[in-house]
């Protein structure tokens, strides 16, 4: 027989109307195949949870969940830990204004922006191979040393495709540089100095 949503409350408001202490009195009950506890057997099993806000009412008692000490109101604010989003880069998941700059194949430190500068902002590299053995790619943080964020070489991609390279990152020394070898290009997309 199947329990249908609308008997279920019609049965816990009838027992529940009947009781002093507001808990509403029936057995365990079975929603398809799954038993589901109500009334005094939920209330037993249940864990209490109260949520930290910043309402001064709010009790600073300490109980547990699940064997754990958790901290509720006032005592949970106090021991929270602020964070701070930075404002320099996008959050995560969210598509920044940016500028892009393409860099032909076989450059060498090819400066993105302008003039680039110290805390430039780069996103992504879209890699695009002009065969199946492209050369490498590599950016540099100012003078800093090379790294290389594609190998390249013979056979290294199976398909004509572009390949994007998330970087997400902000220079520290200087203008980003992008190095690529023969045979593939790169559109660098982010925020670069004019």
């Amino acid at each position: 027989m199947k329990l249908h949503l609308l008997d279920a409350i019609t049965g816990l408001w009838a027992n529940w109307k009947g009781n002093t202490d507001g808990s509403a009195h029936v057995a365990l009950t079975k929603v398809g195949t799954v038993a589901v506890a109500a009334g005094p057997a939920a209330k037993a099993a249940a864990i209490p949870v109260t949520m930290a806000t910043d309402q001064p009412a709010q009790d600073s008692n300490i109980t547990k969940v699940a064997g754990a000490a958790l901290a509720l109101g006032a005592a949970a604010k106090a021991a929270a830990i602020p964070v701070t989003m930075a404002t320099d880069q996008p959050p995560l998941g969210v598509k920044a204004p940016g500028d892009y700059e393409t860099v032909a194949a076989s450059q060498a430190d090819q400066v993105l922006g302008a003039t680039g500068a110290a805390g430039d902002y780069l996103d992504q590299l879209l890699l695009i191979p002009a065969n199946a053995n492209p050369g490498a790619v590599s950016i540099k943080d100012g003078a800093g040393a090379a790294i290389t964020v594609f190998a390249g070489g013979a056979a290294s991609v199976a398909v004509l495709d572009a390949i994007p390279v998330p970087i997400h990152a902000t220079s520290a020394a200087g203008a980003w540089k992008v190095t690529t070898g023969a045979d593939v290009s790169v559109i660098a997309t982010g925020k670069f100095t004019a």
